[in-house]
């Protein structure tokens, strides 16, 4: 399993880094506007080599045997989520029609990935749930990590700082659980955007946009659903919380905006790293406050795992207290930043 899963993350590296490299030289430019935290044009489109790099890697998971079952529909469904993002990239899509396209993907990954169909904090303590509210939930899920990724793409190597060892972690976490296609997914995208860092490091050569960020999010979305509730209780908490700096810094960010009656479902640049740039923080300091915190977040899940049963969830609460706590420490330190 070793030799399979190291040829997996190396082919996703190599594929990711010479279409990313082609894409650059295509110049596909994201021009900057009131909300862009990068002053000069830069190609967005590099983010084609993310999908390239999985898909490199699903080809050689297929010279193993490897029973994965639910990977081909994933990475399917998100092929068609990349396809969305670029087409919002090259044409700018109304928001009508981005929205009930991103619904219905949303319910195609839930049918690809599956439910969850029992809520558990425990192996004892847990909620079986009827199948349209698991449905529901998953999508919400898929629909709120999808687009939490997108938002938080934004400042240079801040996705690849965080979705590289949230994407690790997650490789690490199907194998405990016996989900294999969670460990291919999570494998492939940690070689692909460990490449894709050469070209998005500060000062970035090039974005991921719409066709990577949506891309990225969707195979660990769908991926995290695949395992959830597979193999202990803990499963269904792990692959939440490796993401959970940005789904931290967009739900609270939408709490803010909210209680200071701003709470539109519009482009804006109030998350926290955008509102610490604008106070003078550089893109290097935030990609590697929040690829830490992941870090730390991935590590301490990994051993909860191995703990007792319910520790998990014990853990996850933890750190929401501490991104909430950080949260509002960068709400302070860039007074005035709405």
């Amino acid at each position: 399993m070793s030799l399979a899963l190291s040829a997996i993350g190396l082919s996703a590296f190599l594929a990711c880094l010479l279409i990313s490299a082609l894409a650059v030289y295509a110049r596909v430019l994201d021009l900057p506007n009131e909300r862009s935290a990068h002053k000069a044009p830069t190609p967005r489109a590099a983010g084609l080599g993310l999908i390239a790099g999985l898909g490199a890697g699903a080809l050689v998971a297929s010279l193993f045997p490897i029973t994965a079952g639910s990977l081909g529909a994933i990475l399917l469904v998100t092929g068609l989520f990349a396809a969305l993002g670029l087409l919002d990239d090259l044409f700018d899509l109304s928001e009508r029609l981005k929205f009930a396209l991103f619904v219905a993907l949303c319910l195609a990954m839930v049918w690809a990935a599956g439910p969850v169909m029992r809520l558990g904090v425990t192996l004892d303590w847990a909620i079986d749930l009827p199948t349209w509210l698991a449905v529901a939930g998953a999508g919400l899920f898929i629909f709120t990590l999808v687009n939490a990724t997108n938002f938080m793409d934004g400042s240079d190597a801040m996705l690849m700082a965080v979705m590289g060892p949230a994407a690790a972690g997650l490789g690490v976490a199907g194998l405990v659980a016996g989900e294999l296609s969670t460990s291919v997914i999570g494998v492939a995208l940690t070689g692909a955007c460990s490449a894709f860092l050469v070209f998005n490091r500060p000062p970035a050569k090039a974005f991921a946009g719409d066709v990577g960020a949506l891309g990225v999010g969707a195979a660990y979305a769908g991926a995290a659903l695949a395992m959830a509730g597979q193999g202990f209780s803990g499963s269904l908490w792990l692959a939440p919380m490796f993401v959970l700096v940005f789904l931290a810094d967009v739900l609270l960010t939408l709490l803010r905006r909210a209680v200071n009656g701003r709470l539109k479902l519009t482009a804006h640049s109030e998350h926290a790293y955008q509102r610490l740039i604008r106070a003078g923080w550089s893109h290097g300091s935030m990609a590697l406050i929040y690829g830490g915190l992941t870090l730390a977040i991935v590590v301490t899940g990994l051993v909860a795992a191995q703990g007792p049963d319910g520790t998990v969830p014990i853990v996850f609460g933890i750190w929401v207290m501490i991104l909430m706590g950080f949260y509002g420490a960068a709400g302070r330190l860039a007074p005035g930043e709405v």
